[in-house]
């Protein structure tokens, strides 16, 4: 007979994880950080380094929701192509209004803006680094 093996701790839990802060690889720290601020909506939450080369940006306040948080991380170019991800940033209210506004700010929309059948209306961006942003929300 095999000795009970005690269930392993949900270290999730026990250390009390919380929050996501995605490290976004940047060919320019401070062009990047202003794209995020001027162009997306964000806020500098800080940038560091002489010539700056991390920065992270912010939006959201707790007043609806936890905040946003991206981390951008100035670095080579690894290989020609490299695969930049997807992040997705749920969004409160007037999906379609955002996307309206960023493409009055020039945005590059890569997908415009459709409901899809799980509950959620969304759109992608690319930003200039080639990261795609989804941004989504509840229909």
């Amino acid at each position: 007979m095999e000795p009970v093996k005690a269930p392993l701790a949900d270290l999730g839990t026990l250390h009390q994880f919380h929050g996501v802060q995605p490290v976004l690889p940047v060919a320019d720290a401070a062009r990047a950080a202003r794209y995020f601020c001027d162009v997306l909506g964000f806020e500098l939450d800080f940038i560091a380094g002489e010539p700056p080369s991390y920065a992270r940006v912010r939006k959201g306040d707790r007043s609806y929701g936890d905040p946003v948080y991206l981390r951008l991380w100035q670095c080579g170019q690894r290989e020609a192509n490299p695969w930049r991800g997807e992040i997705v940033i749920h969004v409160g209210q007037d999906i379609d209004g955002l996307h309206a506004a960023y493409v009055k700010r020039g945005v590059r929309v890569i997908e415009p803006p459709v409901s899809q059948p799980w509950g959620l209306r969304e759109f992608a961006i690319k930003e200039p680094d080639g990261h795609i942003l989804r941004f989504c929300g509840y229909l």
